[in-house]
C-alpha cells in the first residue's frame, strides 16, 4: 500500500523592536512586536502578539487587525438559518470561540448574533499544507520533558501560483505572515501558539498552560475538501478552530480524546490528522476515517512517535514499506526516515538529536514546475516545544544559499527564538 505526497506541504514535528506599545481597553492587553522582518531576498514577515482579556475583547481587538491590516470580510451564509445553527452548536460545545466571534462582529459593525454573517474566522490567507513531525516524552529524554519537534514546510507563492495560475498584482504569500501568538484569556486556558492564514483562531502547533499539545498535519488518507472556511453549510470546527478548542478547554491528552471525539470535526481544504501530547507523557495520534467518519486514536504507548502525511492507522509495518520513492520527501519515505533514525539511537535523546533528525527530512529542491501547483516547499519554521517548561524554541526560514551541482539547496535559517507561557520569576 503506497500513500504519496499529493501536492500538499510538509510538516514535522531574538530580537525585536516593539510596533506597539501594551493598550488598555478596558481590560484587554495587547501587544506586538516584529521578529522578523521581510527584506527583499527573505520570505516571511513574523510577528510576536501578546493579548489578554476577555474573549471577546480579544476577538474584537483581532477583528480590527483583520480589517484593518489585511482588508478582510466576514464571510456571508447561505441562509441565515446556517448562522443560527452555527451560534448554537458554539454555545454547546465551544463557548470560547462563541464570545470571541461577538468581538468581531462588533469590530466590523454588524448586529449582535448576526445570522447573515459567519464571524468565527478571519483568514487573511489561505491554502494547502502537509506535516511530519517527532513526540517524545519525558522518559525518552535526557531533561526528564516530554518534547516535540515539526518542520511547517509549506510553498513559497500565492494561492494563484498554487492552483498553477500566475500571481496576481498584490496577491501575497500564503504564509508571507506568521504570527508567534500568547493569548491568555480570561474564559479558557492560556495559549502559546504558532499560526498563520487565519487570525481568530490560527493555531497550526500550540502548547497551553496545561502542558497539553496539538499538531495538525495534512492526512493523505482524506480526501481534498473544498469548503469554504468561513459561511460554509457545515456547522462544526475546521482543523484551526479544533485545535485551538483543544488547547483552550483541555488540560491532558484524556480531556482531549473526549473532546475531539464529541465535536464535529470538518476539513476545508486539505484533510488532516492531530498528534496530542501532555506533559505526563501520553500522547495519541487522532484521525478521521473519511468513508464512514470514525475517529481513530492511535496510543503512543509511552513511546516516541513519528506522523507524517501518511494515515498512520493504514500504514504497513516498516519491514514492507518500498524500496525506492519517487522523490525524497515522499511521505512515507520521511516516515522510514524518521522512524529509522529513533530506532538506530541508543540512550536517551536530546534536543540536538531532534533538530537533526527533522533536518534530514528537510525539502531541499523543487517537486515540480515552481509556478504550478507543486510549487517548491521549504520549512518556514521549525519549532521545538518542552511541555513541562511550557516553552517554544522556534527559527524561520530566510531564503535558499547557493549550491553547486545536483548538490542539495542549502537552505538559510534564523536564530532561534524562545517563548514561554510559564510565570515570569
Amino acid at each position: 500500500m503506497k500513500f504519496r505526497c499529493r501536492g500538499w506541504i510538509l510538516c514535522l514535528m531574538v530580537a525585536g523592536v516593539f510596533i506597539n506599545a501594551v493598550v488598555f481597553a478596558g481590560e484587554l492587553q495587547f501587544s506586538e512586536k516584529i521578529l522578523l522582518d521581510k527584506t527583499p531576498d527573505t520570505f516571511s514577515l513574523v510577528r510576536h502578539m501578546k493579548i489578554s482579556g476577555s474573549q471577546r475583547d480579544i476577538g474584537k481587538k483581532l477583528g480590527e487587525i483583520a480589517r484593518e491590516r489585511y482588508g478582510v470580510s466576514i464571510g456571508e451564509n447561505p441562509s441565515e438559518i446556517y448562522g443560527i445553527s452555527r451560534y448554537a452548536y458554539l454555545e454547546k460545545n465551544y463557548p470560547q470561540l462563541l464570545e470571541r466571534a461577538r468581538g468581531v462582529l462588533e469590530a466590523f459593525g454588524k448586529k449582535p448574533d448576526d445570522p447573515s454573517v459567519d464571524p468565527t474566522s478571519l483568514n487573511y490567507t489561505i491554502g494547502e499544507f502537509g506535516c511530519s513531525m517527532l513526540y517524545f516524552p519525558g522518559s525518552h529524554m535526557d531533561s526528564g520533558h516530554s518534547t516535540a519537534i515539526r518542520n511547517m514546510d509549506f510553498t513559497a507563492g500565492t494561492i494563484s501560483q498554487l492552483m498553477g495560475k500566475p500571481r496576481q498584482k498584490g496577491e501575497p504569500d500564503i504564509f508571507g505572515e506568521i504570527y508567534v501568538m500568547e493569548c491568555r484569556p480570561d474564559e479558557g486556558y492560556a495559549t502559546l501558539y504558532l499560526g498563520g492564514m487565519e487570525l481568530l483562531s490560527g493555531v497550526w502547533d500550540g502548547v497551553n498552560e496545561h502542558g497539553l499539545t496539538i499538531f495538525g498535519l495534512v492526512d493523505q488518507g482524506r480526501p481534498p475538501a473544498m469548503i469554504k472556511p468561513s459561511g460554509s453549510r457545515i456547522i462544526g470546527l475546521n482543523p484551526v478552530q479544533a485545535m485551538r478548542m483543544v488547547l483552550e478547554t483541555c488540560k491532558n491528552a484524556g480531556e482531549a480524546k473526549t473532546a475531539l471525539l464529541n465535536n464535529k470535526i470538518y476539513d476545508f481544504l486539505a484533510g488532516i490528522h492531530y498528534l496530542i501530547g501532555d506533559a505526563g507523557g501520553n500522547a495519541f495520534i487522532f484521525e478521521i476515517d473519511p468513508k464512514t467518519g470514525e475517529g481513530h486514536i492511535q496510543e503512543g504507548k509511552g513511546a516516541p512517535q513519528v506522523m507524517t502525511n501518511s494515515p498512520v492507522r493504514a500504514l504497513p509495518p516498516l519491514s514492507e514499506f518500498p524500496k525506492t520513492y519517487p522523490h525524497a520527501y515522499d511521505s512515507m519515505n520521511r516516515y522510514q526516515i524518521l522512524s529509522h533514525a529513533l530506532a538506530g539511537h541508543e540512550g536517551l535523546f536530546n534536543e540536538s538529536f531532534m533538530v537533526e533528525a527533522a533536518e534530514g527530512v528537510f525539502p531541499r529542491g523543487p517537486l515540480g514546475d515552481p509556478n504550478g501547483p507543486h510549487m517548491t516547499y521549504r520549512p518556514l519554521w521549525q519549532v521545538i516545544y518542552d511541555m513541562t517548561d511550557l516553552s517554544m524554541k522556534v527559527r524561520f526560514w530566510l531564503k535558499d544559499g547557493k549550491a553547486g551541482g545536483n548538490e542539495p539547496i542549502p537552505l538559510v535559517m534564523s536564530d532561534w527564538y524562545s517563548f514561554s507561557l510559564a510565570p515570569s520569576k
